[in-house]
């Protein structure tokens, strides 16, 4: 896996989101870089790193993340994660998985969830632009704003860059595990401190608030929720402050 690192200090990795990279974090990194060695990664099939096979399995797609995310970080040093998104379910995984190692884990409106049919998402596909480069932006910045953000001003040319660099270096569907039902029973499982962070306006016909954030709190017990405002789904970006804020706020704990 491809890691972008800053920092110094105690260990903290964080998991990106779908169609994502690494830069799903661009706007923490650094500041999280001011008391905590940041790792942040591009998953297998994603952003700079190797790829794997189309037909992996979620569930083997986790296995070879662990494997790939041991050889990175060896040995015995307290570990602090945070997962947004399809990364959330990956970050819970990898916390059972490695037990007392993981002190920490920040999940940022995670998947994981049990595949259910919600309301449609009206997103669009991005083969309608073919090679027209300008048509493929477009359909960028329509499903930012579906799936992500909440606001038209938070999609500048930046924003825009970020997803079509995600999407292009895509290589394995993300919903094998954000829709693969790990999630749940991974957080019960976990003896970490645990903080959720949700954008006050990630919440529509196709990804009911309360309901999943319901799940989660019945798997965790009594649950240390954050909701972010002026957010949508890619908080982390979209009001970056509190959620550095809040990361710092609970990483250093």
């Amino acid at each position: 896996m491809a890691v972008h690192r800053r920092g110094r200090g105690p260990d903290l990795v964080l998991f990106h989101g779908g169609m994502g990279s690494w830069k799903h974090w661009i706007r923490n990194v650094e500041p999280l870089a001011t008391r905590f060695t940041v790792h942040a990664l591009d998953h297998p099939s994603y952003g700079a790193s190797a790829a794997v096979p189309r037909e992996t399995s979620g569930a083997a797609y986790l296995d070879l993340v662990h494997d790939a995310f041991v050889a990175l970080l060896p040995g015995p040093a307290p570990l602090r994660l945070a997962g947004f998104s399809f990364g959330g379910a990956i970050a819970a995984s990898l916390a059972r998985r490695l037990g007392a190692r993981v002190t920490h884990l920040c999940l940022v409106s995670p998947g994981g969830f049990p595949a259910r049919r919600f309301g449609e998402r009206p997103t669009r596909s991005y083969r309608e632009a073919g090679d027209d480069e300008p048509r493929f932006r477009e359909i960028c910045r329509h499903n930012l704003l579906v799936n992500m953000l909440s606001e038209p001003a938070s999609v500048d040319e930046e924003t825009v860059d970020i997803q079509a660099e995600g999407v292009r270096r895509t290589r394995f569907n993300s919903r094998k595990v954000s829709a693969g039902g790990t999630l749940l029973d991974d957080l019960a499982h976990l003896e970490c401190r645990i903080r959720l962070l949700w954008g006050e306006r990630d919440d529509s016909p196709f990804r009911p608030a309360d309901l999943l954030i319901g799940e989660i709190r019945a798997a965790v017990g009594t649950l240390d929720l954050h909701r972010i405002p002026k957010a949508g789904h890619w908080s982390a970006y979209e009001n970056a402050p509190e959620v550095n804020r809040l990361m710092l706020e609970f990483f250093g704990s």
